[in-house]
């Protein structure tokens, strides 16, 4: 399969089911998530089909927690975060007080993973977007340190109890949203479940040791991905064939199911309405995946927004 094409393919497909959503075509929008699926599943499932078929070990050492790192990513370094990007690193810091954060960038990939430098080299020439690249980082960091992934655009609103992460695997699971627009719940491989807040208790878990390699043999093969959502549909591939980890994912605990909604809430000025339906959020979700990019505002009209609240830190309960 020509790859640049299939990619092309998808990414029009993409950006059409976006632009069906904004409108309110819903039945197109989910044809051409179906579409994109069916295209690409099998043609990855033919590339990972000996790592897929590989024999796993779930008996790996549990760490202790409070050895195990907390990464965050942002390739160009700490001192050029934009504000929302600011915001959340302080709430991590402040939420997971008792870890190591460490901060991932171009210049210090290579000392917490054994990533290979075409890899690398292909992030450098564009062939790989850094979007694209964090999921590829995700899995090679996690695979040889264990610990805590947590995406740049996520803000913690509490204080993540240690139980949450003594586990083998965990993440926001039952993921719901109130805004049907969202093509995300639709048209990527997951079913519930979200990556952008995960991890493991173990080196060398299942999941990113299948992740890790597959990432290595694909792209000593293509040069560019397939798929903006390729690593979902990697997660669902694994699922598939490998019941113990699809047990794992199933069984967890429905947590943070609205990690999506403040940002839906950011630009709306503080009714009484939109207070109380904040409150009843901050009370059952304490992660939240936001963007920097945007157009969010500290004030509409004269009237505070909550992003003004975000912006001053109000947003966490202490």
């Amino acid at each position: 399969m020509k790859i640049y094409k299939l990619k092309k393919i998808n990414h029009i497909s993409l950006i059409l089911s976006k632009c069906f959503y904004k409108v309110g075509w819903f039945v197109p929008g989910r044809w051409l998530g179906y579409f994109r699926q069916k295209r690409t599943l099998p043609f990855l499932e033919t590339v990972g089909k000996d790592l897929l078929c590989k024999e796993y070990s779930y008996d790996g050492k549990a760490l202790p927690i409070k050895e195990l790192p907390v990464f965050f990513m942002w390739f160009q370094g700490e001192n050029n975060l934009p504000i929302v990007i600011e915001k959340c690193l302080e709430s991590i810091r402040k939420n997971i007080p008792d870890r190591k954060i460490i901060i991932i960038t171009r210049q210090n990939i290579k000392e917490y993973t054994d990533l290979p430098d075409y890899i690398l080299q292909k992030v450098d020439d564009g062939s790989i977007t850094k979007t694209f690249f964090s999921d590829i980082a995700r899995a090679a960091l996690l695979y040889k340190n264990g610990g805590t992934w947590v995406d740049a655009a996520i803000y913690l609103t509490k204080q993540v109890p240690d139980s949450y992460f003594d586990k083998q695997y965990y993440c926001p699971a039952g993921i719901i949203s109130e805004h049907k627009k969202d093509f995300r719940y639709l048209f990527n491989g997951t079913k519930g479940w979200n990556v952008s807040f995960q991890g493991t208790n173990q080196k060398g878990f299942p999941l990113y040791d299948f992740l890790f390699h597959f990432y290595n043999e694909y792209f000593s093969e293509y040069p560019t991905h397939a798929d903006y959502f390729m690593n979902d549909y990697m997660m669902s591939l694994f699922c598939k064939h490998n019941k113990q980890f699809r047990d794992i994912l199933n069984n967890q605990q429905e947590n943070n199911q609205r990690e999506f909604e403040l940002a839906l809430m950011m630009n709306k000025t503080l009714s009484e309405r939109t207070k109380n339906k904040l409150q009843k959020l901050l009370d059952s979700n304490y992660i939240h995946k936001l963007t920097y990019r945007k157009n969010w505002q500290p004030e509409i009209h004269g009237k505070e927004t909550v992003y003004s609240l975000f912006l001053d830190e109000k947003l966490i309960i202490n």
